[in-house]
């Protein structure tokens, strides 16, 4: 059977079995896996069960500390010499649910509803994972020949950043090969990410000379003001200059104009796409309102453009607050990475993008920025190209009443299945 007849039948099996690829997203959605707390021992059991029934090899690796990823590999019995290895890959665990009393319907229902699957992770991002499992799983069950090699890869730890999910899998070796990966993070229906700003959160650490309280500001040294100080010296982190690359300038350009006219986002948003940004997370400081706080620890998260460097933001952070005369103790935490990208024209990212316009049959249809992190970054750490693209409603992630269409939910399982078939290739 060649190509476009393989091609064919999957399509047909996807609109057959859609009933299945709903119910195991659902499956997913109702098995709890906050993050924090991060235990994903139940969700990955899921995983597992859903794989074994349908005959396809899985594998646990357990991290440690609730911290479980499911792989499975197809190897192809005739690979052919220029074999390429493709990673289908998401995580497992989801944010919190946060106040239930906030939801409009229970977060773990899994339910769907007037066309859309409902809960949390419906859209980060239990529908998408949902796919490539099913698109792993039929393939297996096709038996289609592959000329090349297909791996699986449900990890956990992404939504606090931890180092035991997708990490902790690459630095194990166990995509070992991987020449591309698609990712199912939750995107615009026809514009998958292909780059991503870097993530630069740092705790800084101040100390005043304690003091008792009815004597400022004559005596003592609060810690608390330092800190005032310091976070507004630190927004003129946003007018650094960038200096991106010529490849990458056209990446942006059309990135700035996707966020305004497609996302939906107000005016002036894009702006990020070329500026620092600075978010003053938490601020803790002092023991009591009649004493002069001797320490506070502010947490900071600052995103960093393509063209400039962690490096070159930390420096000039450094640089601020000496000009203010300010000294303090900044550390790394939480997301810590580069900014990262793959250019349009990598097969993994062309192949997707022109198999979603077909499907789709939207011609605007391309790849665009991101500025969130995930674990794209850890992939290109590791020389892997990548993309991001799932279905999602996007207003929705990380907030109450999660949800994502199901039509979309296909849409992504088909051009999952396609992509897998065009990039890896029948034997």
């Amino acid at each position: 059977m060649d190509t476009p007849s393989w091609e064919q039948r999957i399509l047909d099996e996807i609109d057959t079995h859609a009933d299945e690829l709903i119910g195991l997203a659902s499956d997913l959605i109702r098995t709890p896996s906050e993050n924090p707390p991060g235990d994903c021992t139940d969700v990955a059991r899921v995983i597992e069960e859903y794989l074994v029934d349908h005959g396809v090899p899985a594998e646990i690796h357990d991290a440690g500390e609730g911290r479980v990823n499911v792989l499975s590999h197809l190897r192809s019995e005739h690979p052919r010499e220029d074999a390429r290895h493709l990673v289908l890959s998401g995580h497992h665990d989801v944010v919190p649910v946060g106040d239930p009393s906030g939801w409009s319907f229970p977060p773990f229902s899994g339910d769907v509803v007037d066309g859309y699957l409902r809960g949390r992770g419906a859209s980060d991002m239990k529908a998408g994972l949902a796919g490539v499992i099913f698109t792993h799983a039929l393939l297996h069950r096709l038996g289609v020949p592959l000329a090349g090699d297909v791996s699986l890869a449900s990890v956990c730890d992404e939504e606090a950043g931890g180092p035991l999910g997708a990490d902790w899998v690459l630095e194990q070796g166990l995509l070992q090969g991987a020449t591309g990966a698609i990712i199912a993070e939750p995107a615009e229906r026809t514009h998958p990410t292909i780059g991503q700003k870097g993530s630069n959160w740092f705790r800084m650490t101040l100390r005043g000379r304690p003091g008792h309280g009815s004597l400022q500001p004559v005596h003592g040294v609060s810690a608390n003001l330092l800190a005032a100080r310091a976070v507004l010296a630190l927004q003129k982190l946003w007018d650094m200059e960038t200096h991106p690359s010529e490849d990458v300038k056209p990446l942006i350009e059309l990135s700035k104009v996707h966020a305004e006219e497609r996302e939906g986002y107000q005016p002036g948003v894009s702006a990020v796409f070329e500026h620092v940004t600075i978010n003053i997370g938490t601020i803790h400081g002092g023991s009591s309102a009649n004493v002069v706080a001797d320490t506070c620890v502010v947490e900071v998260d600052t995103r960093v453009p393509i063209g400039l460097s962690r490096a070159e933001v930390l420096a000039r952070v450094g640089e601020l607050l000496a000009e203010e005369g300010i000294e303090a103790t900044i550390e790394p935490i939480g997301f810590c990475s580069e900014p990262n990208w793959t250019l349009a024209s990598d097969p993994v990212v062309s192949t997707l993008v022109d198999t979603l316009r077909e499907l789709s049959g939207d011609p605007e249809t391309s790849g665009v920025l991101q500025w969130a992190s995930s674990d794209a970054r850890t992939f290109r750490s590791h020389g892997i190209p990548v993309l991001q693209y799932a279905p999602a409603e996007l207003a929705t992630i990380h907030g109450f009443d999660e949800r994502v269409r199901v039509e979309d939910i296909v849409l992504a399982a088909k051009t999952y299945a396609l992509t897998t078939l065009r990039y890896v290739g029948v034997a």
